[in-house]
């Protein structure tokens, strides 16, 4: 049972890299390829500047093959470098990874072992009892090594840098969704880093992955940002170490590693989430007097929760239906007046193809909430927040980029980035309302968003 895992993972990444020719009968013969010849990890470390009060480590990678889609199916990962952790989390809060201490902080182990950042390796037996101390835990008169990590089992490097993407048993993602970001932080401000319309767009229909054609993972709700960032670590000048471990056999693996430098701790200037003045007809607009000293371009993040009461004029895959939240993302390089346009919501006629796209209200209006609901409802509730960076955040991110070896670092040599605090009408105690309906409405499978 200990070898299932990892064989699976290699008969998948062969597939997915070797060439075939034809056999007998007509059956391909699969010419097997070492996934560590094919791929090019690419590393860079930066700065954090969290809400203008929290310092942090930043960290981008990207794990592709040619073409720009990810090299493995499976692989585990382990930061160090000269930092300093924070407390450690209890591990099993993620659901889907009994053995990752996210989103709390590290594991128990990995703050004794200093400067490690770490995921636990996919050759532990399934069903081994997750073991998050520093001595063996007694699991049914059975002792069990400490396995816990930051990044668990789930956790890879990909295309777009860290997710809780392997592939399992099942064949599936553990996860389809981002980790929440950043990691190991419990304020309020929290984001799944999936970008939106108008700027991420891969169908051209200009509704992001909103518009009905496209089978995804459950809870697919845009574009990975590929931002993975660390509150509340202290990260000193000096080197830094990606290396993966990722599968070669059936019982063997190989380690892929990646250097890179901070030269400086000096954070990014503040940024501040625009005030978004709404229009009455489902957009609105938004001001940037100036972009934060050090940030080349920003992303500015305005996600639809919908309505407390679970009825909104979006239709059925729309934020209030439990599709989950709409995600839209504007790109920001320069100071200007920013719009949301009114109808790039969710797609309301998702069984006609690319042929019949019917566009939603971006951000239902109380008015159009009462016709859809037929009894009087208010509007939506959203939130607003930006990112800034002085790297191309946005530029290296696959399928906008499709290279191999997309640029990660900005002029300095490292990848800094500053996150803002929340703004819009959504409270703490909606967020969680509004989230605790998604989460009971998403189903496992996958599904049509």
């Amino acid at each position: 049972m200990n070898k299932l895992r990892p064989g699976i993972a290699l008969a998948a990444v062969s597939a997915l890299l070797a060439g075939c020719s034809g056999g007998a009968n007509g059956i391909p013969t699969i010419n097997s390829t070492n996934p560590i010849s094919t791929g090019a990890l690419q590393f860079a470390v930066g700065t954090a500047n969290l809400y203008g009060t929290n310092k942090g480590l930043n960290v981008v990678s990207t794990y592709r093959k040619a073409g720009g889609l990810s090299n493995v199916l499976v692989d585990t990962p382990t930061i160090t470098g000269p930092f300093v952790l924070p407390a450690s989390s209890a591990a099993g809060n993620l659901g889907y990874d009994i053995y990752s201490s996210l989103p709390g902080g590290p594991s128990v182990e990995e703050v004794a072992t200093k400067a490690t950042i770490t995921g636990t390796s996919q050759s532990l037996h399934p069903g081994t009892p997750a073991c998050d101390q520093l001595t063996p835990c007694i699991d049914s008169g059975v002792s069990v090594p400490p396995n816990t990590s930051t990044f668990g089992q789930a956790g890879g490097v990909f295309t777009n840098g860290i997710s809780p993407g392997n592939y399992t048993n099942g064949g599936v993602a553990s996860s389809y969704v981002p980790y929440t970001e950043p990691l190991y932080d419990s304020t309020p401000n929290t984001f799944v880093d999936f970008g939106g319309p108008p700027t991420f767009d891969p169908d051209g229909t200009g509704l992001g992955l909103r518009d009905g054609l496209n089978s995804l993972g459950a809870g697919v709700l845009g574009i990975p940002e590929g931002i993975t960032t660390f509150a509340n670590v202290v990260a000193s000048a000096g080197t830094y170490t990606l290396s993966v471990s990722v599968p070669t056999g059936v019982s063997s693996y190989g380690t892929v590693t990646a250097t890179a430098n901070l030269g400086s701790t000096a954070v990014l200037g503040t940024i501040t989430a625009p005030t978004l003045t709404l229009d009455g007809k489902g957009g609105g607009t938004f001001p940037i007097a100036a972009l934060p000293a050090g940030v080349t371009e920003e992303l500015v993040q305005i996600v639809d929760f919908g309505t407390t009461t679970g009825v909104s004029c979006q239709g059925p895959i729309g934020a209030a239906e439990g599709a989950g939240p709409v995600y839209y993302t504007i790109l920001v390089k320069a100071p200007g007046t920013y719009t949301l346009p009114d109808t790039i919501g969710p797609n309301t006629t998702v069984t006609q193809g690319k042929s019949v796209i019917t566009p939603s209200p971006s951000i239902c209006t109380g008015k159009q909430n009462t016709a859809a609901a037929g009894t009087a409802t208010p509007g939506d509730v959203y939130s607003v927040q930006a990112i800034g960076a002085d790297y191309p955040l946005y530029e290296s991110l696959y399928p906008v980029n499709a290279s191999q070896t997309p640029t990660i670092v900005g002029a300095s040599g490292q990848s800094d980035i500053t996150i803002s605090l929340t703004s819009g009408n959504l409270t703490s105690a909606i967020k969680a309302r509004i989230q605790s309906r998604f989460r009971s409405n998403r189903p496992s499978a996958i599904r049509r968003i």
